[in-house]
């Protein structure tokens, strides 16, 4: 089970108006960072500064990569923590230096108030209370920006959340090791969750940010049911895991496949609901899509071995499942219903498409692509149209949602033999910045948001 955060929001005064006027479109073009004064949280009870240095210092960086934010230096500040907090705003010396955003707050014991002003209406808008366990403060301070970036522009915020990706240590087939990792969101706390041991490819959240399933295979197993590549669930923050498909399912399977072990093209993903899951298995060199419901233990085969069809991808409310297909001569985007019924293209470009994503608000789906050569990801509607490419390069794939929709993380690669990275993207496509991870990264999968318990 995922750590729960020993922190416990109280308190809570945030204005109920809304803010119209500061509601941000970032899918509408190119955005207009919002200037934001993040002053160092002072401590009133005398204790050391550190805990408050380092509170706004992560606050404020959430905020700046986020790409609708930009702090401003502190050495044009014209007020200190103390000033404020001892003789109140001076909003006047926030409008001097074109601040839109004031945001300040003190600790006291294991307590941080929070404030948030406009600087525009000089009005608070948020005032609230949170209770800190110093050992969890990068968390706290995720979940203070979450609330900043929430109350500004009526978005879910995406701050506490994690990403689970692959690392490769050496790429020679015989040599190739890979390992699960997580890493907070801004790239910080990295973990190993694998060992290294087997192979192991695309991992996938599953909606409560708990349990994380992925493929692994172990090329020195004996027998077809050893070498078969197995989905595996893992609770995150507790040792062991569990099969998906257990072993009676896949030697059933293993016998449709003349005896031979079974291959999976890429990790499933999970109903919104979390009851089932959707995932492509290869029999006889052709790929299918099946849904497994985890309730009953029942795989139902929803297309057939006859084309490659991958990628499937459930849609938020559960009723649809998209995926890809080259029935139609090349790679396309299909959509189905959930029990296989009315499978047909949605997408209408030309190239090459694969790795549809479903955005958790349901308005947009996202993809890579391929034209010749040229690797992009792209975004289009749940009917095909509107489709837009927002990021192009030597090889650019594996895109995954944040829990809000507003933003994505991709794979990208510069060049033959250079590292993989993980890229986050806005909707615009204006606005990309580097994930920084400690070696190679790819097949990133993003959980939602973690709030406090």
């Amino acid at each position: 089970m995922f750590r729960q955060l020993l922190i416990i929001l109280s308190g809570i005064a945030i204005a109920s108006s809304p803010i119209d006027a500061l509601k941000i479109e970032i899918n509408k073009g190119e955005v207009k960072p919002e200037p934001v004064a993040v002053v160092r949280f002072f401590n009133t009870d005398g204790g050391n500064s550190k805990l408050g240095n380092e509170l706004a210092s992560i606050i404020e960086n959430d905020l700046n990569i986020s790409g609708l934010f930009i702090p401003i230096n502190q050495n044009n500040f014209l007020e200190s923590a103390k000033t404020i907090v001892n003789k109140g705003v001076n909003i006047k010396n926030w409008k001097v230096i074109n601040a839109r955003f004031l945001i300040y707050g003190t600790i006291n014991g294991n307590v941080v108030n929070f404030h948030v002003i406009d600087v525009m209406t000089s009005k608070e808008i948020i005032n609230s209370e949170i209770k800190v366990d110093t050992g969890r403060k990068r968390e706290t301070a995720h979940m203070i920006a979450d609330k900043i970036y929430e109350r500004i522009t009526n978005e879910e915020g995406y701050f506490n959340t994690k990403v689970v990706y692959v690392t490769t240590a050496n790429k020679l087939p015989s040599k190739r090791t890979t390992k699960l990792m997580m890493v907070d969101q801004d790239g910080n706390n990295p973990v190993a969750l694998t060992d290294g041991s087997e192979l192991v490819i695309s991992p996938r959240y599953s909606p409560d940010g708990k349990t994380v399933a992925y493929i692994a295979y172990n090329e020195k197993a004996s027998g077809a049911l050893g070498k078969s590549a197995f989905v595996y669930l893992m609770t995150i923050g507790k040792s062991g895991r569990r099969k998906l498909l257990n072993d009676a399912i896949m030697k059933e399977l293993i016998k449709k496949n003349k005896g031979l072990p079974i291959n999976m093209t890429y990790a499933p993903r999970f109903s919104k609901n979390g009851q089932s899951v959707v995932l492509a298995i290869i029999v006889r060199g052709s790929s299918a899509i099946y849904r497994y419901d985890m309730a009953d233990n029942r795989l139902v085969q929803l297309t057939r071995h006859n084309k490659i069809d991958t990628s499937p991808c459930f849609s938020p409310d559960g009723s649809k499942i998209v995926f890809t297909s080259d029935r139609d001569g090349k790679e396309a985007v299909f959509v189905m219903n959930t029990d296989g019924s009315d499978q047909h293209k949605i997408s209408q470009g030309n190239g090459k498409y694969s790795q549809p994503n479903w955005s958790p608000r349901g308005d947009l789906i996202t993809f890579s692509k391929q034209i010749g050569g040229k690797f992009y990801i792209g975004v289009m509607k749940p009917d095909g149209s509107g489709e837009r490419l927002i990021a192009q390069g030597f090889l650019v794939e594996a895109p995954t949602w944040a829990s809000n929709g507003r933003y994505i993380i991709y794979t990208a690669q510069n060049g033959y033999g250079q590292p993989s990275q993980i890229v986050f993207s806005d909707l615009t496509g204006r606005y990309h910045r580097l994930i920084q991870t400690p070696g190679d990264a790819s097949a990133p999968a993003w959980s939602h948001t973690y709030k406090a318990n």
